[in-house]
């Protein structure tokens, strides 16, 4: 069957990740976290005394989504509240969770291996460049007003 959407990079982006966030779910599946608490971890880990909602903004991830992801970690004891700048409360990693937080960043860096390990040698050296400028793209998106394609 003819797929129209092989030439749209936006759908072979999309399948890709798709593919890849399946096999890290996987992946991250033993260690009892999804792939966005996985995140949050590895970000507080890194960052210390950073605020729910400026960890969740780093990541995208929506603050009535961070709520429930922060309570479950603070339950589980992987990480502990304290006063930070302003009204804002800072997140910093127990002991358990300074651990956990290594066993996800094994995970993370032999998943990103994997990844580039598909991609052929001679077009390694792109990949970052290229999904770096669409990220910086995602910053600017509302600056940008997209071309009319009436007009094209």
């Amino acid at each position: 069957m003819d797929n129209p959407f092989e030439d749209y990079p936006g759908y072979l982006l999309r399948r890709a990740a798709g593919a890849k966030l399946a096999h890290l779910s996987r992946r991250l599946e033993p260690l009892g976290v999804l792939v966005t608490e996985a995140s949050v971890i590895v970000m507080i880990a890194h960052n210390p005394g950073v605020s729910q909602a400026e960890c969740g903004r780093l990541l995208a991830v929506q603050r009535t989504n961070m709520n429930p992801i922060v309570r479950r970690m603070i339950e589980r004891g992987w990480i502990a509240v304290h006063k930070g700048r302003g009204r804002a409360q800072g997140l910093s990693m127990t002991p358990v969770g300074q651990e956990l937080a290594a066993a996800i960043e094994t995970v993370f860096v032999d998943h990103e291996n994997w990844i580039m390990a598909a991609v052929p040698d001679a077009l390694r050296p792109h990949v970052m460049p290229i999904l770096r400028a669409l990220r910086l793209a995602e910053d600017r998106e509302d600056e940008t007003p997209l071309p009319d394609p009436a007009s094209a």
